[in-house]
């Protein structure tokens, strides 16, 4: 083989090299890197998601389970974290998991473990029963969110409260809280850890900062939009709460 053939192919092996590399980091940039801003989570724990108990509202249990799965396959996907444990609030352990990064998928209603986190964190918004339905209730002013239904236009909308904080039981690891008003709402959380939605909600606020959303879903004759942020609000969180 010729000195000038040897370069030539060592060349061209440099430039698909860069090529290559280039190609994988504007891919992290664009989607993994927003969603790895969102989550934050500490690698040397594991993750658990906590999902509610049946009890007699087996709807809003699927789309908590429903959810949970959307969630397993965004950190699979975007993060490589493919060992993420799913139990039910009912089994959820104090002692072996509470310092884990631990996502809450559905409200007080059903999750009791959502009230166990939810009373360590000074958080701006709270659930609250407002005659038959959940309503989302902000603990200052007279802002509220729920849900609603017209029969005739074939529209259903739903909202959601969707918390993003450290782990009161360990500032090191990451709590990420997420439940709709119904199930509708719940099951279209999962869809801020998309890539586009992501780098949208990075750009707009400073994640490293506690911070809760409230989104609004619609479905439209069975077509169900993304869910658009309608209020938010950062919070305070001392280390060790």
């Amino acid at each position: 083989m010729s000195l000038d053939v040897a370069i030539n192919l060592v060349a061209s092996f440099m430039a698909f090299l860069i090529g290559w590399t280039a190609r994988n980091l504007l891919s992290y940039y664009r989607s993994s890197r927003p969603v790895a801003r969102l989550w934050r989570v500490n690698r040397d724990a594991p993750v658990t998601a906590v999902v509610g108990d049946p009890g007699g509202g087996r709807l809003l249990w699927e789309a908590d389970a429903l959810a949970a799965m959307n969630l397993r396959l965004s950190l699979a996907r975007e993060l490589k974290i493919h060992s993420i444990g799913t139990v039910r609030s009912s089994t959820f352990s104090m002692a072996a998991q509470a310092e884990d990064n631990v996502v809450v998928i559905g409200g007080p209603d059903m999750n009791q473990t959502w009230k166990t986190y939810a009373n360590r964190l000074d958080l701006p918004y709270e659930f609250q029963m407002v005659g038959d339905y959940y309503r989302i209730v902000a603990r200052e002013g007279d802002e509220s969110f729920g849900g609603s239904r017209d029969p005739e236009a074939g529209t259903k909308q739903d909202s959601a409260l969707v918390v993003f904080a450290r782990n009161p039981f360990e500032p090191g690891s990451r709590l990420i809280m997420m439940a709709g008003c119904g199930g509708l709402a719940t099951l279209a959380a999962p869809a801020v850890f998309s890539p586009e939605y992501a780098r949208r909600i990075a750009r707009r606020f400073d994640t490293s900062k506690p911070l809760a959303l409230i989104l609004s879903v619609e479905d439209v004759n069975g077509y169900v939009g993304k869910p658009r942020i309608v209020a938010w609000k950062h919070f305070t969180q001392s280390v060790g709460d």
